[in-house]
């Protein structure tokens, strides 16, 4: 029983010798409780930028150019087509100015100086199938028809032509006052297509897109 008893002392001796003088930790190594652990980058790898981690660079800051849309003959079809250009994330601003109106195209012979010339190019023009020309009176001109179109006064000249005469083609125009829609676009990102912002307007003529006034100068 005795060296029992002297075999657990030596146990016990021995277990704290252990504890006091061996199993210490390393000098300047101190575990913290509940901080986690961080992987050290890697040499010669270049810093994460905050930006990169909040889900990539600054939009904003693309290059970009003023885009405009018009014109546009009134304040209910610009207002449609600025909710349109909403709907597809853009923030139109209108400015207002004059506008050239295309109103059609005239058709007509000039340089008849006589009554007997006109009389001889109406029996010209009856002949060749076109029968509602008509003379302008106190004028040197024949009329030959207006046209909603380029290609309907292009055709009607043909047959002018045709009959030995030399015909005019002549816009008829008038100015109004008009809007347009500004949007600033990245310059890689085209403009929306006009077709789809006008779907439903009954518009005598469709917009375009063009430069904003100014865009470009110092």
């Amino acid at each position: 029983m005795r060296p029992l008893l002297y075999a657990l002392l030596l146990a016990n001796l021995l277990f704290f010798g252990w504890t006091r003088w061996i199993d210490k930790p390393l000098a300047g190594h101190k575990a913290v409780s509940g901080t986690p652990l961080q992987l050290a980058p890697a040499p010669g790898a270049a810093p994460i930028r905050a930006a990169e981690v909040a889900g990539g660079a600054d939009q904003s800051a693309r290059p970009s150019h003023c885009a405009s849309l018009g014109p546009l003959i009134d304040t209910v079809a610009t207002a449609a087509v600025a909710t349109a250009l909403r709907a597809r994330n853009l923030n139109p601003r209108e400015r207002q100015g004059p506008a050239t109106v295309n109103e059609g195209y005239w058709v007509y012979v000039d340089h008849l100086g006589t009554a007997t010339a006109r009389t001889r190019a109406l029996q010209r023009l009856s002949n060749s199938g076109v029968r509602d020309a008509a003379a302008l009176p106190d004028t040197n001109q024949v009329s030959v028809g207006v046209f909603s179109s380029r290609e309907g006064a292009d055709q009607r000249a043909k047959t002018v032509r045709a009959a030995g005469l030399e015909p005019v083609v002549e816009a008829r125009t008038h100015t109004i006052s008009a809007y347009w829609l500004n949007v600033q676009l990245a310059i890689d990102i085209p403009p929306p297509a006009v077709p789809a912002l006008v779907a439903g307007l009954n518009l005598p003529s469709e917009p375009a897109w063009s430069d904003c006034p100014g865009a470009g100068k110092p």
